[in-house]
């Protein structure tokens, strides 16, 4: 069972990218990134490194805001 490329495009979309927006942040074309979710295609060791890099990156960013967000939530707590 493959299931590569099925995690990859569960881990794409819930991070929030659109499938071309996605392949041209790691630089390769969508019709490639489409063929590696559907595992039609065997990316290089490069691509995957993309790949798990950009991921990194949103899931980062994504903590980052949440921290933020919380942050400024809790200035709205009246004291206890």
């Amino acid at each position: 069972m493959k299931a590569r490329g099925r995690n990859i495009r569960r881990n794409r979309e819930e991070s929030g990218y659109g499938l071309t927006e996605f392949a041209n942040r790691i630089g390769i074309s969508a019709s490639y990134l489409s063929r590696v979710e559907r595992d039609q295609a065997n990316p290089s060791p490069t691509v995957l490194r993309r790949i798990a890099e950009q991921l990194r990156k949103e899931r980062a960013r994504r903590a980052a805001i949440a921290e933020i967000t919380e942050d400024e939530g809790s200035d709205d707590k009246p004291p206890e």
